[in-house]
């Protein structure tokens, strides 16, 4: 893998709602055609060049388990170069007995909002959500998009098997829906067979962006979209000469 000479492969986007999803005008933060994911561990980003490349940085866990919520924010140290852009990432999970109510959904929002920090251009969410539970993220993702100020950009990861044959990521209240084309278990065969049959996801939705690994094989798409990495390594500047 030749790491992060792949990032030249992303084009610029701008975050915006599909046309009819929503009365707002869409929110366009200046976010660059390449995002490298920061998850729990320390990082040190300082040797990328801000102007071409954003960090999407774990800020938040938090996880519904026995009708409770339990808070896990960062605790590894993150250093980037003054004028990064950084999307701030919320991960939510569920155990045995989560509480998916009204109440719930309140608090989650408030605390995903809350994430809205100087440097903070945009708020994403990511939760492999079961089918079950869908309904709980809906109504999730509709309160945190009035919760979150306007000129904040609202993302969600996605399973790349939703973006395939499965309709209910339609109408959802987001800027930006990121495929994650990695790591797709028992999906992953069937996935990889129509990116490379189509060049593109069939839901148009999920055309706007995609994740990526450093270490798997990349799919040829057709068109332009933002570029999310995720290492599972230590990024480093020595990864631009391989």
């Amino acid at each position: 893998m030749k790491g992060l000479l792949l990032l030249a492969a992303a084009a610029l986007l701008s975050f915006g709602a599909a046309p009819g999803e929503s009365d707002r005008a869409p929110r366009r933060p200046a976010l660059p055609d390449t995002v490298l994911w920061a998850w729990e561990r320390p990082r040190d980003l300082r040797f990328i060049d801000p102007s071409t490349t954003g960090v999407a940085y774990l800020a938040l866990t938090l996880r519904l388990e026995h009708r409770q919520i339990l808070r896990q924010p960062r605790h590894q140290v993150l250093r980037v170069p003054a004028g990064t852009k950084l999307m701030a990432v919320a991960r939510l999970e569920t155990g045995a007995e989560p509480d998916l109510g009204a109440g719930a959904v309140e608090q989650l929002a408030r605390e995903v909002a809350a994430l809205a920090r100087p440097g903070v251009v945009a708020i994403q969410a990511d939760f492999d959500c079961a089918r079950s539970e869908r309904g709980f993220y809906r109504a999730l993702l509709e309160r945190l998009r009035v919760t979150l100020p306007d000129s904040l950009g609202l993302s969600m990861t996605a399973l790349a098997s939703w973006c395939v044959d499965d309709p209910w990521l339609q109408g959802l209240p987001v800027d930006e829906i990121v495929p994650m084309a990695f790591r797709m278990g028992r999906d992953g065969e069937a996935v990889r067979r129509v990116l490379e049959n189509r060049g593109e996801f069939p839901c148009a939705r999920c055309r706007d962006a995609i994740g990526l690994a450093t270490d798997e094989p990349v799919p040829l798409l057709h068109g332009h979209r933002r570029v999310y990495w995720f290492q599972p390594r230590t990024w480093s500047f020595a990864e631009r000469a391989r």
